[in-house]
Protein backbone atom coordinates (compact mmCIF):
# COMPACT_ATOMS: atom_id res chain seq x y z
CA UNK A 1 0.00 0.00 0.00
CA UNK A 2 1.63 2.97 -0.85
CA UNK A 3 -0.74 5.75 -0.72
CA UNK A 4 -0.27 8.51 1.92
CA UNK A 5 -1.73 7.51 5.36
CA UNK A 6 -3.22 10.19 7.48
CA UNK A 7 -2.28 8.16 10.69
CA UNK A 8 -0.92 4.90 12.19
CA UNK A 9 -3.14 1.78 10.73
CA UNK A 10 -3.76 -0.32 13.71
CA UNK A 11 -4.91 -3.98 13.18
CA UNK A 12 -5.87 -3.38 9.64
CA UNK A 13 -5.35 -7.58 9.14
CA UNK A 14 -7.93 -7.87 12.46
CA UNK A 15 -6.63 -8.57 15.90
CA UNK A 16 -7.33 -12.30 16.25
CA UNK A 17 -3.48 -12.73 17.25
CA UNK A 18 -3.15 -15.63 14.56
CA UNK A 19 -3.80 -17.18 10.86
CA UNK A 20 -2.73 -13.45 9.58
CA UNK A 21 -3.21 -13.60 5.75
CA UNK A 22 0.17 -12.76 3.50
CA UNK A 23 -0.56 -9.68 1.55
CA UNK A 24 -0.61 -10.40 -2.17
CA UNK A 25 -0.90 -8.73 -5.29
CA UNK A 26 -3.26 -8.10 -7.59
CA UNK A 27 -1.75 -10.29 -10.26
CA UNK A 28 -1.01 -13.42 -7.73
CA UNK A 29 -4.95 -12.97 -6.69
CA UNK A 30 -6.09 -13.15 -10.54
CA UNK A 31 -3.51 -16.01 -11.23
CA UNK A 32 -4.99 -18.45 -8.33
CA UNK A 33 -8.61 -17.93 -10.03
CA UNK A 34 -9.96 -15.32 -7.17
CA UNK A 35 -11.10 -12.95 -10.45
CA UNK A 36 -10.63 -12.73 -13.93
CA UNK A 37 -8.53 -10.32 -15.21
CA UNK A 38 -11.81 -7.78 -16.75
CA UNK A 39 -12.97 -8.35 -13.22
CA UNK A 40 -10.18 -6.96 -11.93
CA UNK A 41 -9.77 -3.97 -14.46
CA UNK A 42 -13.49 -3.16 -13.46
CA UNK A 43 -12.09 -2.39 -9.26
CA UNK A 44 -9.05 -0.86 -10.62
CA UNK A 45 -10.83 1.94 -12.01
CA UNK A 46 -13.18 1.68 -9.28
CA UNK A 47 -10.08 2.34 -6.99
CA UNK A 48 -8.53 5.24 -8.90
CA UNK A 49 -11.75 6.83 -9.20
CA UNK A 50 -12.11 6.78 -5.55
CA UNK A 51 -15.07 5.17 -5.43
CA UNK A 52 -16.29 3.56 -2.23
CA UNK A 53 -16.02 -0.58 -2.41
CA UNK A 54 -17.22 -3.34 0.30
CA UNK A 55 -15.42 -7.03 -0.05
CA UNK A 56 -18.34 -9.30 1.89
CA UNK A 57 -17.39 -13.37 2.63
CA UNK A 58 -19.00 -15.01 5.36
CA UNK A 59 -16.41 -17.51 6.65
CA UNK A 60 -12.99 -15.91 7.44
CA UNK A 61 -10.08 -16.61 5.22
CA UNK A 62 -11.99 -15.71 2.23
CA UNK A 63 -9.43 -13.33 1.25
CA UNK A 64 -11.71 -10.09 1.88
CA UNK A 65 -8.59 -8.00 3.33
CA UNK A 66 -6.39 -9.77 1.11
CA UNK A 67 -7.92 -8.67 -2.43
CA UNK A 68 -8.77 -4.75 -0.64
CA UNK A 69 -5.23 -4.33 -0.03
CA UNK A 70 -4.17 -5.60 -3.56
CA UNK A 71 -6.92 -2.88 -4.95
CA UNK A 72 -5.33 0.18 -2.70
CA UNK A 73 -2.14 -0.37 -5.52
CA UNK A 74 -4.87 0.69 -8.24
CA UNK A 75 -5.55 4.33 -5.75
CA UNK A 76 -4.54 7.55 -7.36
CA UNK A 77 -1.04 9.26 -6.50
CA UNK A 78 -3.20 11.91 -4.39
CA UNK A 79 -5.03 9.80 -2.65
CA UNK A 80 -5.10 9.31 1.17
CA UNK A 81 -6.07 6.74 3.52
CA UNK A 82 -7.65 7.10 6.84
CA UNK A 83 -7.54 3.93 8.92
CA UNK A 84 -10.75 3.97 11.51
CA UNK A 85 -9.85 2.35 15.03
CA UNK A 86 -13.00 0.67 15.94
CA UNK A 87 -15.10 1.42 19.34
CA UNK A 88 -14.05 5.06 19.98
CA UNK A 89 -13.27 6.89 16.43
CA UNK A 90 -13.83 10.18 16.74
CA UNK A 91 -13.12 10.38 12.97
CA UNK A 92 -10.88 13.28 13.30
CA UNK A 93 -10.56 13.65 9.61
CA UNK A 94 -8.64 16.78 7.59
CA UNK A 95 -11.06 19.09 5.18
CA UNK A 96 -10.88 17.22 1.61
CA UNK A 97 -8.36 18.83 -1.07
CA UNK A 98 -10.04 19.36 -4.34
CA UNK A 99 -11.02 16.04 -5.39
CA UNK A 100 -8.00 14.32 -4.48
CA UNK A 101 -9.94 10.89 -2.74
CA UNK A 102 -9.95 10.47 1.06
CA UNK A 103 -10.34 6.53 2.08
CA UNK A 104 -12.00 5.75 5.32
CA UNK A 105 -10.32 2.23 5.76
CA UNK A 106 -12.20 -0.11 7.77
CA UNK A 107 -10.71 -3.08 8.44
CA UNK A 108 -14.37 -4.80 9.08
CA UNK A 109 -17.62 -3.55 9.94
CA UNK A 110 -19.43 -5.99 12.49
CA UNK A 111 -19.34 -6.38 16.25
CA UNK A 112 -16.97 -8.87 16.80
CA UNK A 113 -14.20 -7.16 17.99
CA UNK A 114 -13.48 -3.58 19.34
CA UNK A 115 -10.87 -2.57 16.65
CA UNK A 116 -13.95 -3.07 14.40
CA UNK A 117 -16.83 -0.88 13.66
CA UNK A 118 -20.55 -1.12 14.32
CA UNK A 119 -23.37 0.82 14.91
CA UNK A 120 -23.17 5.03 15.40
CA UNK A 121 -19.58 4.25 14.20
CA UNK A 122 -20.92 2.90 10.46
CA UNK A 123 -23.45 5.18 10.60
CA UNK A 124 -20.92 8.06 10.69
CA UNK A 125 -18.95 6.83 7.53
CA UNK A 126 -21.51 6.58 5.59
CA UNK A 127 -23.05 10.13 6.51
CA UNK A 128 -19.25 10.93 5.36
CA UNK A 129 -19.27 9.67 2.28
CA UNK A 130 -22.63 12.12 1.50
CA UNK A 131 -19.31 14.49 2.21
CA UNK A 132 -17.17 13.05 -0.78
CA UNK A 133 -15.16 11.07 1.53
CA UNK A 134 -14.76 7.11 -0.32
CA UNK A 135 -15.06 4.03 2.49
CA UNK A 136 -12.83 0.79 2.06
CA UNK A 137 -13.74 -2.03 4.35
CA UNK A 138 -15.20 -5.90 4.66
CA UNK A 139 -17.91 -7.73 5.92
CA UNK A 140 -19.05 -10.96 6.61
CA UNK A 141 -22.25 -11.84 4.24
CA UNK A 142 -22.55 -14.17 1.16
CA UNK A 143 -24.43 -11.68 -0.85
CA UNK A 144 -25.18 -8.11 -1.78
CA UNK A 145 -28.52 -8.64 -0.63
CA UNK A 146 -27.19 -9.52 3.23
CA UNK A 147 -24.45 -6.41 3.13
CA UNK A 148 -27.62 -3.82 2.44
CA UNK A 149 -29.71 -5.70 5.26
CA UNK A 150 -27.02 -5.72 7.76
CA UNK A 151 -25.94 -1.79 6.85
CA UNK A 152 -29.90 -0.46 7.18
CA UNK A 153 -31.61 -3.25 9.59
CA UNK A 154 -28.76 -3.51 12.20
CA UNK A 155 -26.37 -0.84 11.58
CA UNK A 156 -29.09 1.67 11.00
CA UNK A 157 -27.54 3.68 7.79
CA UNK A 158 -30.10 5.73 6.22
CA UNK A 159 -31.01 3.93 2.82
CA UNK A 160 -30.54 7.13 0.97
CA UNK A 161 -26.83 7.09 2.02
CA UNK A 162 -26.33 3.34 0.41
CA UNK A 163 -26.10 4.27 -3.00
CA UNK A 164 -22.99 6.92 -2.05
CA UNK A 165 -21.47 3.01 -1.50
CA UNK A 166 -20.68 2.56 -5.26
CA UNK A 167 -19.37 -0.96 -4.96
CA UNK A 168 -20.03 -4.22 -3.35
CA UNK A 169 -18.45 -7.55 -3.81
CA UNK A 170 -19.26 -10.80 -2.60
CA UNK A 171 -16.80 -13.04 -2.45
CA UNK A 172 -17.17 -17.25 -2.30
CA UNK A 173 -14.54 -19.49 -0.71
CA UNK A 174 -15.00 -23.49 -0.54
CA UNK A 175 -13.22 -26.57 -1.67
CA UNK A 176 -13.25 -28.41 -5.24
CA UNK A 177 -11.73 -31.26 -6.20
CA UNK A 178 -9.65 -31.08 -2.99
CA UNK A 179 -8.10 -27.82 -3.13
CA UNK A 180 -9.25 -24.16 -1.86
CA UNK A 181 -11.50 -22.39 -4.35
CA UNK A 182 -11.77 -18.24 -3.79
CA UNK A 183 -13.62 -16.53 -6.16
CA UNK A 184 -15.36 -12.55 -6.40
CA UNK A 185 -19.14 -14.35 -6.87
CA UNK A 186 -20.26 -10.83 -7.82
CA UNK A 187 -19.89 -6.95 -8.65
CA UNK A 188 -22.69 -4.65 -8.08
CA UNK A 189 -22.87 -1.19 -8.39
CA UNK A 190 -24.90 1.34 -6.21
CA UNK A 191 -26.33 4.48 -7.05
CA UNK A 192 -27.79 6.97 -5.13
CA UNK A 193 -31.79 7.30 -5.91
CA UNK A 194 -33.49 10.15 -4.15
CA UNK A 195 -34.58 8.78 -0.75
CA UNK A 196 -33.00 5.22 -2.06
CA UNK A 197 -30.63 3.51 -3.83
CA UNK A 198 -30.38 2.07 -7.21
CA UNK A 199 -28.75 -1.51 -8.18
CA UNK A 200 -26.87 -3.47 -11.07
CA UNK A 201 -25.09 -6.45 -11.19
CA UNK A 202 -22.63 -5.88 -13.69
CA UNK A 203 -20.35 -8.84 -13.21
CA UNK A 204 -21.36 -12.90 -11.78
CA UNK A 205 -19.38 -15.84 -11.27
CA UNK A 206 -21.22 -19.23 -12.88
CA UNK A 207 -20.09 -21.74 -10.35
CA UNK A 208 -21.23 -24.38 -12.74
CA UNK A 209 -18.58 -24.38 -14.94
CA UNK A 210 -16.21 -21.60 -13.01
CA UNK A 211 -17.12 -18.78 -15.51
CA UNK A 212 -17.63 -15.52 -15.20
CA UNK A 213 -20.45 -13.64 -17.42
CA UNK A 214 -18.91 -9.40 -17.19
CA UNK A 215 -21.09 -6.23 -18.33
CA UNK A 216 -22.90 -8.34 -20.78
CA UNK A 217 -25.59 -5.77 -21.61
CA UNK A 218 -25.53 -2.21 -22.19
CA UNK A 219 -27.72 -1.11 -19.34
CA UNK A 220 -24.51 -2.46 -17.22
CA UNK A 221 -21.91 -1.06 -19.14
CA UNK A 222 -24.19 2.42 -19.00
CA UNK A 223 -24.71 2.13 -15.10
CA UNK A 224 -20.75 1.40 -14.46
CA UNK A 225 -20.11 4.22 -16.61
CA UNK A 226 -22.12 6.71 -14.99
CA UNK A 227 -21.06 5.66 -11.55
CA UNK A 228 -17.36 6.02 -12.61
CA UNK A 229 -18.86 9.55 -14.10
CA UNK A 230 -17.17 8.76 -16.97
CA UNK A 231 -18.82 8.22 -20.95
CA UNK A 232 -19.70 5.00 -22.39
CA UNK A 233 -16.93 4.76 -24.46
CA UNK A 234 -14.03 6.46 -22.08
CA UNK A 235 -14.93 3.74 -19.67
CA UNK A 236 -15.23 0.67 -22.34
CA UNK A 237 -11.82 2.13 -23.61
CA UNK A 238 -9.86 2.83 -20.25
CA UNK A 239 -10.66 -0.96 -18.89
CA UNK A 240 -10.12 -2.30 -22.27
CA UNK A 241 -6.25 -0.90 -21.73
CA UNK A 242 -6.38 -1.95 -17.94
CA UNK A 243 -7.46 -5.21 -18.83
CA UNK A 244 -4.81 -6.14 -21.12
CA UNK A 245 -1.88 -4.22 -19.28
CA UNK A 246 -3.27 -6.94 -16.41
CA UNK A 247 -3.00 -9.91 -18.96
CA UNK A 248 0.54 -8.67 -19.71
CA UNK A 249 2.00 -8.67 -16.22
CA UNK A 250 -0.04 -12.39 -16.12
CA UNK A 251 1.74 -13.35 -19.41
CA UNK A 252 5.55 -12.09 -18.65
CA UNK A 253 5.28 -13.80 -14.44
CA UNK A 254 4.88 -10.58 -12.95
CA UNK A 255 3.79 -11.05 -9.21
CA UNK A 256 6.12 -9.41 -6.86
CA UNK A 257 4.07 -6.68 -4.96
CA UNK A 258 6.73 -4.03 -5.09
CA UNK A 259 7.14 -4.79 -9.33
CA UNK A 260 3.36 -4.75 -9.68
CA UNK A 261 3.62 -1.39 -8.09
CA UNK A 262 5.79 -0.01 -10.10
CA UNK A 263 4.51 -1.01 -13.27
CA UNK A 264 0.99 0.23 -12.29
CA UNK A 265 2.59 3.78 -11.59
CA UNK A 266 3.97 3.51 -14.71
CA UNK A 267 1.53 2.32 -16.32
CA UNK A 268 -0.95 5.56 -15.02
CA UNK A 269 2.49 7.96 -16.02
CA UNK A 270 1.95 7.06 -19.43
CA UNK A 271 -2.14 7.18 -19.34
CA UNK A 272 -1.62 11.05 -17.49
CA UNK A 273 1.15 11.61 -20.75
CA UNK A 274 -1.76 10.69 -23.55
CA UNK A 275 -4.40 12.51 -22.07
CA UNK A 276 -2.24 15.86 -21.27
Amino acid sequence: MRVRALNQPESWWGWHGYNQPQALSITQIVAAGTMPPRVAAILWLAVERGASIILAADPPGAGKTTVLTALLAFARDDASVYFTRGWGETFALPPRAGDAPVYLLINEISDHLPVYSWGPYVQRAFELLADGYALASTMHADTVDDVIRQLVEENDVDPRHIGHLAFVVPMFVGSAGGRRVRRVSEVAVLEPLGASYDRHSIARWNPGDDSYAVLTTPAEIDAIARRLAMTTDGFLEALAARQQFLEGLLADGVTDIADVQARVDAFRARATGRMA
